[in-house]
């Protein structure tokens, strides 16, 4: 049981493509604003959610059941499919592969939140279509099966079948499913099967709320922001000329702005910590969804935010004012970053210290620890090495020309 699938080879992607321009920089013109075109992926869902009513106790034992089952996957792969043709991406189904799809979707894709959300509501009724007909009593035998190789399904079915009731329908369609009556099930192949669309549609529903609910790093985002030519000629510069007086003079005309001014009184006065997002759309009674969704999940409003901390991140430098530490968060486990950097700083007490440091300041002051630690013999190789795991752990952030053109 289960779909037999032909080789196909890739797609022939152009520059016009999101699974192109998705490998641009976050904030490059080439991939401002764009977006996946999810209505292609809903309407696949919507076909699938009304496949899955296809698999009905009522006509189970059959090949009809059996070929419903198989249309379900089917359908399922299609999405997989789908997705993997607009976004150049497969759908993630472990956090590694998460990490590495989440810099091409997440960000801009928030401004899709409505029609990611229509996905996985279909998603989450295919899985509850799935599970009450594994419910009932006829299919109780392979619902226990599925239980105890997937212990979720074993949670949701409870401790005992439900029984039908046995009305005329009921008795209508015993009699017709006769005539595609199978006379043996290979119940493990079918168990598995189950299982294998029930962990599908779990990762699925997963992910596409991921892709507009999870934010990235502020820290990171916001040096991702800086670092961009567009950013800097088109929102950063126009204030530059405004960096002579005070910084109270700098805000209040801020403040006047059409864009920043909803914004900046509600930035400038949180601690700016990596959990942002929190303390400007969420309610500290609720952190699983934001208070206004529209206001949230919009990359114009994200913009504005980001505008307002990169000049005044920048007025501050200018000034020698001290700014708020924005602490940026681990990507390796920090005992393991510690064993892999003692190739590079061979002491501990060094690489420690170098490793809180680097958490705490920007890419151009990690190039000058580097340097001060090389001119006095404490870092023995400052390659690309060294570049790749500091950029792997989220304490460098800038591309290695970047890294090498000042090393």
């Amino acid at each position: 049981m289960g779909i037999k699938r032909n080789e196909v080879a890739e797609p022939q992607w152009n520059f016009l493509d999101y699974a192109v321009i998705s490998k641009e920089d976050l904030f490059s013109p080439e991939r401002w604003g764009k977006t996946v075109d999810w209505h292609v992926i809903l309407n696949q869902v919507e076909k699938t959610r009304k496949a899955s009513q296809m698999i009905d106790i009522k006509i189970y034992p059959s090949s009809l059941f059996l070929t419903a089952i198989d249309q379900l996957e089917a359908n399922l792969l299609m999405v997989d499919d789908l997705f993997y043709y607009l976004t150049g991406i497969r759908i993630p189904r472990k956090e590694q592969e998460w990490k590495e799809a989440r810099k091409r979707l997440v960000f801009w894709n928030m401004d899709c939140y409505e029609v990611l959300k229509k996905i996985r509501k279909g998603l989450l009724q295919i899985k509850e279509n799935l599970i009450l007909c594994l419910k009932q009593e006829p299919i109780w035998d392979i619902s226990l099966k599925v239980g105890k190789i997937r212990e979720l399904t074993a949670i949701a079915l409870g401790p005992s079948p439900v029984i039908p009731p046995h009305d005329n329908e009921w008795y209508a369609y015993e009699y017709a499913h006769k005539y595609f009556e199978v006379t043996e099930i290979d119940q493990e192949a079918l168990a598995a099967q189950i299982k294998r669309i029930q962990v599908i549609l779990q990762d699925y529903a997963v992910i596409f709320m991921r892709i507009y609910n999870e934010f990235p790093d502020f820290s990171q985002l916001l040096a991702l922001f800086c670092q961009s030519e567009k950013v800097q000629k088109e929102y950063i510069e126009p204030w530059r000329h405004d960096f002579g007086g005070t910084r109270d003079s700098l805000i209040a005309k801020m403040e006047k702005d059409p864009k920043l001014g909803p914004w900046v009184n509600r930035f400038i006065h949180l601690p700016k910590v990596k959990k942002l997002h929190y303390q400007l759309f969420y309610s500290s009674q609720d952190l699983y969804m934001p208070e206004d969704e529209e206001e949230c999940y919009n990359t114009d409003n994200w913009i504005s935010i980001l505008t307002i901390a990169a000049v005044l991140q920048e007025y501050d430098e200018q000034h020698g004012v001290s700014t708020p530490i924005i602490m940026k968060p681990l990507k390796i486990d920090r005992e393991v970053l510690l064993t892999r950097l003692s190739v590079f700083i061979p002491d501990e007490t060094v690489a420690k210290r170098f490793v809180e440091a680097a958490q705490t300041i920007n890419d151009k002051q990690v190039i000058a620890l580097v340097k001060h630690y090389e001119t006095y013999g404490q870092c023995l190789n400052t390659k690309k090495a060294l570049w790749e795991l500091l950029h792997e752990a989220g304490l460098y952030l800038a591309k290695y020309s970047n890294w090498s053109a000042q090393t």
